[in-house]
């Protein structure tokens, strides 16, 4: 009984680090978004596809799973904007941005539509995990891991291929420019990432684990931290590294 007690002792602790985390992640996204869309210094295409994934990190506190498909893509989405306008900069500029957000919201959305068809096509009734309702079910757990894990792999060679390019034009003004926001950028990704994987390599670790409940609620609430650690930073890295947002924070506030 003293195991137990200590157990739930300590997933109360973890869960309270966690929902704390969780309500300055919605503020300090909610700040960040609300910058994006009252500066008209943000307005492109970049910076309005930072402060969807902003949008995605708030929604992730009330439909995680959406949250988590849609911010996901974002990053993708906002690597390959940066390819383009480094590796095709004169076409970049001259694109219409109205149908190029449009594509790149459009893929999102198709994503999260295809996370939603595997919520419902594979759903299984009484299937929980830790006396928690899990959300995906059979098959749908391997699709929807191969797919995370193929954007991510691709988001990585992009952002790669990406930061050389930055190097190799180091000289350039304007890309240098481009540079110091992408720098950012990747910082942030990387608290991202790596929150989520800590997570996730946790979660799935327990999958082949059996522990009593009381131990595995505890580790549940332990592993949600990192995740919502990587969420919170974000705003906090944007500010201290950015000239270009933290002019625009202090300009709203």
């Amino acid at each position: 009984e003293s195991e137990v007690a200590s157990y739930l002792l300590a997933a109360k602790s973890f869960y309270t680090i966690f929902a704390a985390l969780s309500a300055v992640g919605i503020l300090f996204n909610s700040i960040l978004l609300f910058t994006t869309i009252k500066s008209k210094s943000l307005r492109a295409p970049c910076n309005i596809l930072i402060g969807a994934c902003s949008l995605f990190d708030i929604i992730h506190q009330i439909l995680p799973e959406m949250g988590v498909a849609a911010g996901t893509f974002a990053v993708l989405s906002i690597g390959i904007d940066r390819f383009i306008s480094i590796a095709f900069p004169n076409r970049y500029r001259r694109m219409n941005l109205s149908v190029y957000l449009t594509i790149q919201f459009l893929a999102i959305f198709l994503y999260c539509a295809f996370n939603a068809f595997l919520i419902f096509f594979f759903y299984k009734e009484h299937s929980v995990i830790c006396n928690m309702p899990s959300v995906y079910h059979n098959a749908a757990v391997s699709l929807w891991a191969y797919s995370s894990a193929a954007l991510n792999f691709i988001a990585f060679i992009i952002y790669i291929i990406t930061w050389r390019m930055i190097k190799n034009h180091s000289n350039n003004f304007e890309i240098d420019k481009i540079g110091r926001i992408f720098r950012t950028i990747v910082l942030v990704t990387i608290f991202d990432l790596s929150g989520w994987a800590t997570t996730q390599t946790i979660v799935a670790t327990l999958n082949f684990i059996h522990f009593p409940d009381h131990k595995l609620i505890c580790f549940v609430c332990f592993a949600s931290i990192f995740v919502n650690l990587g969420i919170a930073v974000k705003f906090p890295v944007y500010y201290l590294t950015s000239t270009e947002y933290r002019n625009a924070v202090n300009r709203q506030f």
